[in-house]
């Protein structure tokens, strides 16, 4: 027995360090739990091999029970520390990778589509069409402060917060402009580079010491590399930057929010996510259900999880031109450049469908709709905040990410709600009635 309590202790402690390795620099898997569960599943397979033999089988069996919970123990205490993901996040493999949040996401006043100009059938008609949206789990719309539709399927509620990955980088954008109003950054002209002393050795970096905050947000950091999961020390030590791309060419790279996050929690003097709660959600009444951290970080381009209710109220606060409560949280100059167009072209833009992507502002997509601006948060997988400033309406979509995409069906459900949203008639009729 005492070779077999090596063994066992030996494999525990491979598979945490396993566990730690994945989880750490793999943050960006689509089942970011699973690991514990596979590792735990081929503990028991080696107790249910050993208890073969029949002598001390109670003891074999006490062994292996004692092996698998002291991982999950000792794993899901790091998931807690390192903040890699919730702790109630739904099992591997299933139809959900979802958690139920413990706060009341923000509570709008309802409406009904017909008071807010549309037609009550035909929204009726449409939600029960999206019953075939497979992937679909949240979807809000809200128009003048009221929800009008408010749809969840799959199992998924109005307590259900979702990764809504790449929407977050509009939302460090939002952080980035509360901490030049607050005095933490002196502008988006600022230089990026002297905020990372610690990473400046000799003569690297020296087209970086040109990268200012505007370059991070706009997409024109000049960066070389793919799009991908970097932590902030790859970033600045690793990816090369083009003197003639930088502030000239559009090329997406999360890698920018992720040094925007750093930055921001070395100009505050606390975390992104503490000056985010505090300057952000807590005046808007909502709530980031998780934020995961990377390498001491939180992640400023993916990794947030929230409610389509508390979503929508950002994007709120966007299509209120900075305003909450009648009160100016967010400076308007700042919506304004955050929707300016500083890439008229490139050729990551996409037509699709009944949309096409134009332009790109601080962390904001800029769409054209039938020639109407559609302004967008957007993320992988499916997660959207659409703004209609001239329908003075927001909508949340957020989708089941890690599940097979059918783009040609969803897109055209998308393009369907956008129909229903802007119909002339509709907005003629909802303004008369209001005037």
């Amino acid at each position: 027995m005492k070779n077999l309590y090596i063994i066992f202790l030996l494999l525990t402690g491979l598979f945490i360090g396993i566990s730690y390795k994945i989880k750490d620099d793999y943050f960006y898997l689509p089942y970011p739990n699973a690991i514990e569960y596979v590792l735990v599943l081929l503990l028991l397979l080696v107790t249910a091999v050993v208890l073969i033999g029949k002598k001390h089988r109670r003891k074999k069996l006490f062994t292996g029970l004692a092996a698998a919970a002291t991982l999950l123990i000792v794993v899901n205490s790091m998931n807690y520390f390192f903040e890699w993901h919730p702790l109630n996040l739904a099992l591997p493999f299933t139809d959900s990778q979802s958690f139920e949040v413990s706060h009341e996401p923000y509570q709008w006043q309802r409406a009904t589509p017909e008071s807010a100009g549309y037609d009550q059938e035909e929204i009726e008609q449409y939600l029960k069409e999206i019953g075939g949206w497979e992937r679909l789990r949240g979807l809000i719309v809200i128009k003048e402060g009221k929800v009008i539709v408010e749809k969840y399927q799959k199992g998924a509620t109005r307590f259900s917060a979702f990764n809504v990955h790449s929407v977050t980088k509009s939302i460090t954008s939002a952080l980035t402009g509360l901490s030049i109003q607050n005095g933490y950054l002196e502008s988006e002209n600022a230089y990026v580079m002297p905020y990372f002393s610690e990473y400046q050795k000799g003569g690297q970096n020296l087209q970086k010491k040109k990268l200012t905050v505007a370059h991070l947000l706009s997409m024109r950091g000049g960066f070389t590399g793919w799009d991908g999961p970097q932590n902030v020390e790859q970033v600045i030590m690793e990816e090369e930057v083009s003197e003639s791309k930088l502030g000239q060419e559009f090329n997406y790279f999360t890698g920018s929010q992720m040094v925007l996050s750093a930055l921001i929690t070395k100009a505050s003097k606390t975390t992104t996510k503490e000056f985010a709660q505090e300057k952000l959600f807590k005046p808007l009444g909502i709530q980031c259900g998780f934020w995961r951290k990377v390498d001491g970080y939180y992640a400023g381009g993916d990794e947030t999880y929230f409610t389509a209710r508390d979503l929508a109220r950002f994007g709120e606060l966007y299509l209120n031109n900075g305003k909450v409560n009648g009160v100016q949280l967010l400076d308007s100059s700042w919506v304004n450049k955050s929707f300016t167009n500083y890439t008229s072209e490139s050729k990551a833009f996409r037509n699709l469908d009944c949309y096409q992507e134009n332009g790109y502002g601080y962390s904001w997509w800029l769409l054209n709709y039938n020639d109407k601006p559609v302004y967008t948060a957007r993320g992988k997988g499916g997660q959207y905040i659409l703004i209609l400033p001239e329908q003075k309406t927001v909508a949340v979509i957020l989708q089941e990410w890690n599940l097979q995409k059918d783009f040609g069906k969803e897109n055209a459900y998308l393009c369907q709600l956008l129909s229903i949203l802007t119909k002339e008639n509709n907005q003629t009729a909802y303004s008369t009635a209001h005037k």
